[in-house]
């Protein structure tokens, strides 16, 4: 379907001309319609799949069409990090240039300067305010920011910020709204405490979910069976062979991040003419020095970022060339998460993941998810393989098992024995028999 064939404002279809945007993804189209309804919705689909403008786009439609108030915040974009809030606030200003639309993202840091700045932006109106649920809750206890009138809330990415420990911030800020507003929740995935958030805050919210897509074709995925102490060994001659320009290394914890951080940055400052420049991006990070490594990882002066899936989320560049998967993710959708980072635009990318002793079991949801064994590399000489568990019968399955079967040759020998003794005592007396109980 193409963007035309929806009941957009004309002024935002000659901004999506002008960015050669013609197409609608698939959640786009599903979504854009039902916003423009003004119903509630819950969108679940990943990262890269066109969720932000499936918002963006019909929200600012109806307030560029409708009469509204211009002195109150008429939409809210709660949004889990600074770099995300930062994007969304990009493309409000990339689908609004024909437009009168004002937005305003709100994401904090440590200065006394952004606040002030944020505070002179709120004094002067804007439609759309996009914020982070922290700093969004100063400014409404510190009375700079009113949502008494704002008739429209989107919460992007609700389960990494459940996550992250915003979930009793998120219902505070929505007890200042209005209850007669229009809700709309996206996210990745949809764990019981999501379901439980979209049930308290939303009415009758229609569903819109796109399956996890396969990874694209031109992704050359890789695994290697290697164990765990032999993993830095086995990453460094993998960037010996070939030093991509962007490289993303994903950890499953961010204690595995930091530790990485620190063993890659002192073995790649003594290298000589093969330095390469890391980075780290965890929770435990505050947001400007989140996203001093992403603009620099952007601008080529980090080629090696390592990070967790939870933060990695909110990184949206198109020329990453290579991940290496440090640890199997858990869950299988994660990995196709994960090395959906590389191979976009038409580009191709690498994709390694490298199987220690802790990783079969997800390995194999890996595969099932995909439908398919992922090629396996040959391990360098002098790295070692981790030792493959077998799958036994545990010792507990066993005994019940052979004091299952001795119980029921227990049974079968005196059900046997008392049949032997009832037709013995049938022939020698026939009315005994016709008398007696059998069981007894």
């Amino acid at each position: 379907m193409y963007f035309e064939d929806l009941r957009l404002s004309e002024d935002i279809l000659d901004a999506l001309y002008d960015m050669k945007f013609e197409k609608c993804t698939p959640i786009q189209e599903r979504c854009i319609p039902l916003i423009l309804e003004g119903k509630d919705v819950v969108g679940i689909a990943q990262t890269g799949t066109g969720k932000t403008a499936a918002y963006l786009l019909p929200l600012m439609s109806i307030l560029q069409n409708k009469p509204h108030d211009k002195d109150r915040v008429n939409c809210l974009i709660m949004a889990p990090t600074r770099e995300l809030a930062q994007q969304i606030d990009q493309a409000l200003q990339g689908f609004g240039y024909y437009t009168n639309i004002s937005g305003v993202a709100i994401y904090g840091g440590n200065d006394g300067i952004r606040y002030e700045q944020e505070r002179k932006s709120l004094q002067m109106g804007a439609d759309i305010v996009i914020a982070t649920p922290g700093r969004l809750l100063t400014h409404i206890d510190l009375g700079t920011l009113s949502l008494s009138g704002t008739t429209h809330l989107v919460l992007d990415e609700a389960d990494r910020m459940l996550d992250m420990g915003f979930a009793d911030d998120i219902l505070k800020i929505v007890s200042h709204m209005p209850k007669d507003r229009q809700t709309v929740l996206f996210s990745a995935t949809m764990p019981e405490k999501t379901a439980e958030l979209a049930h308290a805050i939303m009415h009758n919210p229609q569903e819109v979910k796109i399956a996890v897509s396969k990874p694209a074709d031109n992704i050359k995925q890789t695994i290697y069976h290697c164990s765990n102490k032999d993993k830095n060994k086995l990453v460094e001659h993998i960037l010996t062979e070939n030093v991509p320009h962007r490289l993303l290394l994903f950890a499953s914890k961010k204690t595995k991040v930091k530790e990485l951080a620190i063993q890659f940055t002192r073995l790649y400052s003594k290298k000589g003419n093969n330095q390469i420049a890391v980075g780290a991006m965890h929770s435990d990070l505050d947001q400007k020095d989140r996203e001093k490594a992403i603009l620099a990882f952007k601008a080529g002066r980090i080629q090696l970022l390592i990070a967790t899936d939870i933060v990695a989320r909110g990184i949206d560049i198109d020329d990453i060339e290579m991940i290496i998967n440090y640890d199997a993710p858990k869950d299988a959708e994660d990995y196709v998460h994960r090395i959906g980072r590389t191979a976009r635009a038409g580009r191709s990318g690498q994709a390694i993941t490298l199987i220690g002793e802790d990783d079969f079991s997800a390995l194999r949801n890996i595969e099932r998810l995909l439908g398919k064994k992922i090629p396996q590399g040959v391990l360098p000489e002098g790295l070692s393989a981790p030792s493959i568990p077998e799958r036994h019968t545990s010792s507990k399955r066993t005994k019940h098992k052979t004091k299952r079967n001795n119980n029921s040759n227990d049974k079968s020998s005196a059900k046997s024995h008392k049949s032997h003794q009832k037709n013995n005592k049938s022939k020698n007396n026939k009315q005994v028999r016709n008398s007696q109980n059998p069981n007894k």
